[in-house]
């Protein structure tokens, strides 16, 4: 991946601005707002969680808003070391440096629970897919902590209410749910949500396909006026803290066990603290916001249906095609992880500290901190 001029100047112009880090000093860079829960229900807990546990031998600078690099440019910036750590890291941003993790990403109607989906891709990740693993080692950088958004949902700036009023929009999406907003006749428009909103207060774009959180997150309460609510897609690949493999390889194995001990609960509380919650605001806030939210109907659901049942196959087939070898057994093995977290869901319910200690129990307790 290549950055533009401008990003790597303004990269060079922060990084010379700043004082110089310490020995235990690592940074911490993001393309999400200061005030994106990601940040500040998942990571700035986990930094910090960080800093307590190894005594101050790592301390954080985190430095987000984009400041050192984009969506699309957070895996290389990483990888070059422009920040020691960061994310999220969106493997279909980057589908050529990541082919084998985004067969996980693009299995986004596995489930309809962002707990089950996030504890499985944590798991397949970790223990069932070393491909998914030699993507993030080939790209200089280790995969260690995920999050699962809620379902998403059309956010878009004119009345929607059925498949007809979906014909003909351009939707901003990304990965396989493009294959089904084409389906219903609408344009799909790949791109990080940022920029569109941008798009959409423009007048270039006419719906988001997102969760209803993103509302809040992009400050979206005065252009998505009508949001269509319908279980399109969960996406649970998005990988909050990624870290450089040099940076990882130079830590005290107590550093690196303290990192992997706190990932449970990054990842936790940013599904349920951070998404779970933030939807369920947006949803009792909408009606005193002048934003209507319609329950999709029939002709959505099972069209809906259908374009799951096919996408396993279809999933398959594309990633083969991209140079992912085997990917039916990536697949498979989500699949009963998902199926498992599912069961694990209904058992836990929502509760945030079971599912950190299942996440710890299940996967990360699993890992040993000086063969990742």
């Amino acid at each position: 991946m290549k950055y533009s001029n401008i990003g790597l100047l303004a990269a060079a112009a922060i990084l010379i601005s700043a004082p110089a880090a310490t020995a235990g000093e690592l940074t911490y860079g993001s393309w999400n707002g200061p005030k994106n829960v990601v940040i500040v229900e998942g990571v700035a807990p986990y930094l910090k969680a960080i800093e307590k546990e190894t005594n101050g031998s790592i301390t954080w600078k985190l430095i987000a808003g984009a400041q050192l690099f984009g969506g699309r440019q957070t895996l290389a910036g990483i990888g070059n070391r422009v920040a020691d750590a960061g994310g999220p890291v969106i493997p279909a941003f980057t589908r050529k440096a990541l082919r084998s993790a985004n067969v996980v990403y693009d299995l986004v109607n596995a489930s309809e629970s962002p707990i089950a989906m996030a504890g499985a891709v944590a798991e397949t990740y970790h223990l069932n897919c070393p491909a998914c693993k030699a993507d993030f080692e080939k790209n200089k950088t280790v995969f260690i902590a995920n999050y699962a958004a809620t379902s998403f949902n059309l956010l878009c700036r004119e009345p929607v209410k059925s498949a007809a009023d979906v014909k003909g929009r351009k939707i901003r999406v990304v990965g396989a749910l493009g294959r089904y907003i084409k389906s219903l006749g609408a344009v799909p428009v790949g791109g990080p949500p940022s920029k569109a909103v941008q798009a959409m207060q423009r007048g270039n774009l006419d719906c988001i396909a997102g969760p209803s959180s993103w509302i809040q997150s992009f400050g979206l309460w005065d252009i998505a006026k009508h949001v269509l609510d319908a279980p399109l897609a969960i996406q649970p690949t998005p990988s909050a803290m990624v870290i450089n493999r040099s940076v990882w390889n130079g830590l005290k194995r107590s550093e690196r066990a303290a990192i992997l001990k706190h990932a449970p609960r990054l990842i936790a509380n940013t599904t349920v603290k951070g998404y779970m919650a933030e939807d369920k605001m947006v949803r009792s806030e909408a009606p005193k916001r002048g934003i209507t939210i319609v329950k999709a109907g029939n002709d959505i659901l099972s069209s809906l249906e259908a374009h799951k049942a096919k996408e396993p196959g279809i999933i398959a087939e594309v990633a083969a095609k991209e140079g992912v070898k085997d990917p039916n057994s990536i697949i498979q093995a989500h699949l009963k992880n998902v199926a498992k977290w599912d069961k694990i869901h209904a058992r836990i319910g929502d509760d945030v500290d079971k599912f950190a200690e299942a996440l710890w129990t299940e996967v990360f307790s699993k890992l040993d901190p000086d063969k990742i």
